[in-house]
């Protein structure tokens, strides 16, 4: 047996193949290392993948609530206005805005307009000064107009008086 194997060992095709067999073996074991690394690194890249999913899923969660917040405090902001501007005196105090807007338009516009407008004014701001305080306020109590004055459906009333019933 130990001369057949020296008589193999002695043939050139022997050699050559113990050779392609060392050099496979080599090549397998290096390819076995190098797929477990790549799996390693499949598996770390796997995990970050994951991490950045999870990153991103709660700052999306976070935009979406944040979102929601603001469009409940949006509607909650609009009726919050259509309400404060259903309340009593509300559209007075429009129309007042309204008013001042125009004057101010026309004190721009109308040269003549200021000095007479700023005479009316002053005027006003003195009768209600003294329809506040004194007689006029006294006479305004006692002889407050019984009805109110003719008027078209839809005028807006700058005043309104209470009317008092004569049967009581």
């Amino acid at each position: 047996m130990a001369d057949m194997l020296k008589s193999l060992l002695q043939e050139p095709f022997v050699w050559g193949l113990l050779i392609g067999i060392a050099v496979a073996i080599f090549l397998w074991i290096r390819g076995i290392i190098k797929q477990a690394g790549q799996k390693r690194e499949i598996k770390k890249l796997k995990g970050s993948l994951y991490t950045k999913m999870e990153i991103d899923a709660k700052g999306h969660k976070t935009r979406e609530d944040e979102l929601e917040k603001l469009r409940k405090q949006n509607e909650n902001l609009r009726i919050t206005v259509k309400s404060l501007q259903q309340k009593p005196n509300r559209a007075e105090i429009r129309q007042l805005h309204v008013f001042d807007k125009a004057i101010h338009a026309m004190l721009a516009r109308a040269p003549g307009f200021a000095a007479t407008w700023e005479m009316v004014l002053k005027e006003a701001e003195d009768e209600i000064e003294k329809s506040e305080t004194g007689i006029t306020a006294f006479m305004r109590k006692v002889f407050v107009p019984q009805r109110k004055l003719p008027s078209e459906e839809d005028e807006t009333k700058l005043i309104d008086y209470e009317v008092e019933d004569k049967d009581t």
